[in-house]
Formats: C-alpha cells, structure tokens, sequence
C-alpha cells in the first residue's frame, strides 16, 4: 500500500506537462465543432479561432499569421474529412482560402478570414452529415419496405393456419410493434385487418370459381369454424358467403 503522502506530494513537471495538455486540447475544439458540422459550436469559441495553432512562427507578425493561418487551414481540412467532406473538396477548399489570405493587408482581415473559413467548412460538412442522413433514411425505409412485403408474402402462404403478428414479426426479423407500425404506415390497414381481407377476397374467388363447400373453403383460410367464416364474410360484404355464391358462381 502507498504511502498516502504520495498524493499529495507535489510533481511540478508532471503539473506543467498537464496544463500544457489542457491548453493543447482547448485549442483543438474548434476543430472538433468544424468535423460535427456545429456551426453553433464554431461560433461559440470564434475568439479561439485567431489562436489555434499556438505559438508565432515568425518575428514578423503578419507572416506569422500568415503561417499560423496555412497551417489551421490545413488542419481544418483534414477534420472536415473526418467529419465526412470528400476529400477532393476539402482540399479545393483549402486551396481557395489560402489564396484568399495572400489578398489580406492586416491581421485583421487574416483573423477575419480565420473565421470565416472555419464556418465555411463547417457548413460544408454538416451538409455532406444531413445528404449522409437523408441516404441513410432513405435506404432504411427502401429496407422497411422490403420487409413488409416479405410479411405479406409471409401471410399469402399462411392463410390456412392461425396467424399471429407475433409469429409474422418473428418470420421477418423485426418486433411486434415495430411491425404493427410499419405495416400500418405502408399499407394503411393493420395486420390483422389486412389478413381478414385478404381472407375474404380469396374466399369470393373460391365460391365464384371453385365447387369447394364452404366447410372446406373456411377451413383452408384458417377460420375457426363456419359460423366464424360466415359473420366475417357478412360483416365485409354485407351478404352470407351461400348467398355470395349464389349470386356470382360461375
């Protein structure tokens, strides 16, 4: 066991090295505001911008903007990549404010310009962040899609037993409710109701085309009984399934 004065003897290299590390890390939010594309973020420490990239690099004070102004630049580049910017325009971005800083007479107008670039490129990267989104919400609902019509490929061959939304969720690889919602959305009917439907159309074909008895055109729907298949199919049609039958049979 340590003795406990350990803690608090004093490491005064190790308590500069810690500041320096702070100091090194407090510069770097710009940065990390510009690869979220938080504008909000950027303008929120823009007295920060004029001072990123930490010492002078020269005696002169305007080359050593200069300077200081390539090299945050080229930073911001590299971040704005990260953050999702492809990187031919990042580095055409780069080359354009670099350019623009060789016009600039003043520190001011370098300054100026610091934050300007900062925002532009932030800008730039929360736009590729929300087309990245919109693909992504895109793709995800062309999935969903592609799941509810297995659902209802699912319950096309499954008429004749006792379909559940459970048992239906669990055959496409999503949640009940989940499903329930997204069926919903789709297709404007429940899942249940979109199964009794269903049900009731293929029984009107089969008493219009088919000599199958009632008996057994309830039976291979998956109705529990007669009685059930005819108050279901009276409740949708308004006539019995005998009198369906008797009025269209082919």
């Amino acid at each position: 066991m340590e003795p406990i004065y350990l803690e608090y003897l004093k490491d005064t290299d190790g308590q500069k090295k810690e500041k320096k590390n702070r100091i090194e890390s407090f510069a770097m939010i710009p940065y990390y505001s510009l690869k979220d594309g938080n504008i909000e973020g950027v303008m929120g420490c823009k007295a920060l911008i004029a001072s990123v990239d930490g010492d002078p690099l020269s005696s002169d004070d305007l080359l050593s903007k200069r300077y200081l102004f390539v090299s945050s630049t080229t930073m911001a580049s590299v971040f704005a990549m990260q953050g999702g910017m492809p990187a031919e325009d990042a580095a055409a971005l780069k080359n354009l404010y670099i350019g623009r800083m060789d016009d600039c007479e003043t520190e001011e107008a370098i300054d100026e310009l610091h934050t300007i670039m900062f925002l532009d490129f932030t800008r730039k990267v929360q736009d590729c962040k929300a087309a990245e989104e919109e693909e992504e919400s895109s793709s995800d609902a062309d999935k969903m899609s592609r799941n509810i019509a297995k659902a209802i490929d699912y319950i096309r061959q499954n008429l004749h037993t006792k379909l559940s939304l459970e048992q239906i969720a669990k055959a496409v690889s999503l949640s009940p409710n989940y499903l329930a919602t997204r069926f919903h959305k789709e297709t404007g009917s429940t899942v249940q109701d979109y199964i009794r439907d269903l049900r009731i159309d293929v029984a009107q074909t089969m008493l219009k085309d088919s000599d199958y008895t009632l008996t057994e055109i309830a039976r291979c729907l998956g109705f529990g009984s007669n009685s059930h298949f005819i108050k279901v199919f009276r409740e949708k049609k308004t006539i019995t399934p005998k009198q369906y039958r008797l009025k269209h049979y082919n």
